[in-house]
């Protein structure tokens, strides 16, 4: 991930004298693309950065999902949804202090995209969309297997849902790649 930040993402993710807006940077991609991975790595090259994340949020208040609260998709949506309140505030209370800010979030929808884009011009920062992209059979089968041996490390706040082949199937048909939305492409696979 370094070499990714080094190369393709570190020009994107400075202010300069002739924008000094805050950045704010959307990871976008699906399971197990490697959005959080590339979100920590961002956050340590560049520590005026604040990454945002529900599994944290919801890691904080709750615990994790299966081993600290019970493993109900009901009381699962409950607090991702409750997550998603806090996320969004701190999103809004970062943008008025001008803070430099990562959104871990899967971003599948463009709908979701232009909403938090909206967020961030009307707070006067500047947008920088990651899409980490997995292409073909290939690549969903490289991020399948991501998923399976991640799964098999054991829980933690970034990886405590138990994500089904039908699930990750719904989720692979379901996502909505950016296209001409000024994104940068991430290959992985």
């Amino acid at each position: 991930m370094e070499t990714t930040i080094k190369n393709l993402l570190a020009s994107h993710l400075q202010r300069t004298l002739d924008d000094d807006r805050p950045i704010v940077v959307m990871t976008c991609g699906i399971a197990g693309a490697g959005k959080t991975t590339l979100a920590k790595a961002i956050e340590a090259t560049y520590p005026a950065f604040t990454r945002i994340s529900i599994d944290d949020i919801t890691c904080q208040n709750h615990g994790i999902y299966g081993i600290d609260y019970e493993a109900s998709a009901a009381l699962y949506e409950q607090y991702q949804d409750e997550a998603d309140i806090t996320y969004r505030a701190r999103y809004r209370a970062l943008l008025a202090d001008k803070k430099d800010v990562i959104l871990e979030r899967s971003f599948y929808a463009r709908e979701d995209r232009e909403e938090y884009r909206k967020m961030a011009h009307d707070g006067g920062a500047r947008v920088v969309l990651v899409f980490l992209k997995a292409e073909g059979d290939e690549g969903k089968e490289f991020l399948w297997n991501r998923i399976c041996k991640r799964s098999n490390r054991g829980k933690t706040a970034d990886s405590a849902l138990d994500i089904s082949r039908e699930t990750f199937e719904m989720y692979w048909r379901g996502f909505e790649d950016p296209v001409g939305e000024g994104e940068i492409v991430v290959k992985v696979g």
